[in-house]
């Protein structure tokens, strides 16, 4: 059964760059009318991000952003059947502290709770807080997040980690109470390296659902996985698809150029090529449907409702996807169109 998941905006302005739609900053109240729509219109899951600096621009994109575990533990609390996966940057949070928090997530929410690993490529980001390692962080990073999260498995199987290595001393260092439940991995690692990453440590990988992204794992659905894929994707609704594809075209014209031009500029500094700085590069005047940068570089699956749904049944014929994360203009009444009037016309 296909997995329909929810990419949280707990960063300002959600995923959209662009004065096509208004600014809005993320508060509790919102995500607790988005949880509560998700769980009445059966969705599975819910990501919240993590960013420790925004980018700026006339819209503040990301300026402002809800930490997610306390998000988590918060919309946990008022869900019964929704999982979370709450983002962590490793650089920001020493592996013991993670597994902890994320043990305590997941036994009280009775095992509805997964950890996406951020690496950290925004050097800008982290060093504002003293935290940048240093150059050589670009090429090592997925081998620190590798064994991060050996910690962290370790921490979370046995209660007790010892360690000496070149990145952690790690003497009697102690998780307890571990997890009642499995904690899965998630990664949206694109380059080899992260590829890599996902082969050996994660039970999903999220991925844009770029076209070449669909032929990809069109020509290799029958090959052995050795992680599942959640493909990442923008909704835009209308009546007819010719005023949804005006919609999504608008919000192209009216792009944040200064937020997009600080974001890019940052993931340049990103030596680890075939990562998502190209990705962000090549994003800058593409159409919606290949991901646009006033989308985060998210391709847009858009159309009256029965044209939506005809799409995503096409790209789950053609890669035998787990399931997909979406992000929508407004998020409220997106997760409702998508209940009431796209899913009815869903084959899977």
């Amino acid at each position: 059964m296909t997995e329909y998941g929810i990419f949280l905006p707990n960063g300002s302005n959600g995923y959209v760059i662009s004065e096509g739609v208004k600014p809005y900053p993320p508060t509790f109240e919102h995500h607790k009318q988005i949880v509560e729509e998700a769980e009445k219109n059966h969705f599975s899951y819910a990501l919240p991000m993590i960013k420790f600096k925004g980018f700026g621009g006339k819209t503040g994109f990301w300026d402002e952003c809800l930490d997610p575990f306390t998000l988590t533990g918060a919309l946990a609390a008022i869900t019964t059947k929704l999982r979370f996966i709450p983002t962590v940057g490793l650089l920001a949070l020493h592996p013991a502290y993670t597994a902890r928090m994320t043990a305590t997530l997941a036994n009280l929410s009775k095992g509805r709770v997964g950890l996406n690993i951020v690496t950290g490529w925004n050097k800008k980001e982290y060093s504002s807080m003293d935290l940048w390692p240093g150059q050589d962080h670009y090429q090592d990073r997925y081998d620190f997040a590798g064994e991060y999260v050996s910690i962290l498995k370790e921490l979370w199987q046995t209660g007790k980690c010892n360690r000496k290595s070149k990145y952690w001393n790690l003497e009697e260092c102690s998780c307890l109470p571990t997890p009642k439940y499995d904690i899965p991995i998630i990664s949206a690692g694109q380059s080899p390296a992260g590829i890599e990453f996902c082969d050996k440590f994660a039970n999903q990988r999220f991925m844009f659902g770029h076209p070449k992204v669909i032929n990809y794992l069109e020509e290799n659905k029958n090959n052995k996985k050795k992680f599942g894929s959640y493909l990442y994707a923008h909704i835009i609704t209308a009546k007819t698809d010719s005023e949804a594809k005006t919609i999504g075209q608008n919000i192209i014209d009216k792009a944040d150029k200064e937020a997009i031009e600080t974001m890019i500029t940052s993931s340049m500094l990103d030596t680890n090529k075939g990562g998502g700085s190209e990705a962000m590069q090549a994003a800058l005047n593409q159409p919606l449907e290949d991901g646009n940068m006033a989308f985060t570089s998210a391709p847009v699956i858009y159309g009256s409702p029965k044209t939506v749904a005809e799409k995503l049944d096409n790209i789950i014929e053609r890669t035998n996807t787990d399931g997909f994360m979406f992000s929508w203009n407004d998020y409220v009444s997106g997760i409702k169109v998508f209940g009431e009037e796209i899913r009815p016309h869903l084959k899977n």
